[in-house]
């Protein structure tokens, strides 16, 4: 049963997921300056990872909050829920259950890979 109703454009949490992977990073950036200002110590800080765990926290969160806010519409999220703390395999299912594209399954790939590389 498709869900053609509610296009995935009209739903603003699912996109901010979908770049959770750079919003984290720079989040994780903000704290790191806040923490150890702009000098040696941040670039320390940044090459230890410190503080790697922002961006976890944030796409699980905003995991969760996307799967709330669909059961808050009707829909039924008990084939994909238990997967919003694995945020890729959420997002992919979420397409395909929902019959949506994969756009912003493919834009968290894009942003993760991002992150690894720079």
């Amino acid at each position: 049963m498709g869900y053609s109703r509610f296009p995935a454009s009209c739903h603003p949490i699912v996109w901010f997921l979908a770049f959770a992977p750079i919003i984290g990073e720079l989040l994780r950036g903000i704290i790191i300056g806040i923490k150890y200002g702009d000098g040696f110590e941040a670039m320390i800080a940044i090459a230890q990872n410190k503080f790697w765990f922002i961006t976890l926290i944030l796409n699980v969160a905003l995991g969760i909050a996307d799967e709330r806010y669909l059961v808050k519409k009707g829909i039924d999220t008990s084939k994909f829920k238990i997967w919003s703390a694995l945020v890729p395999v959420y997002l992919f299912q979420r397409s395909k259950i929902l019959n949506h594209n994969y756009a912003y399954f493919i834009v968290w790939c894009i942003s993760f890979l991002l992150i690894l590389l720079f």
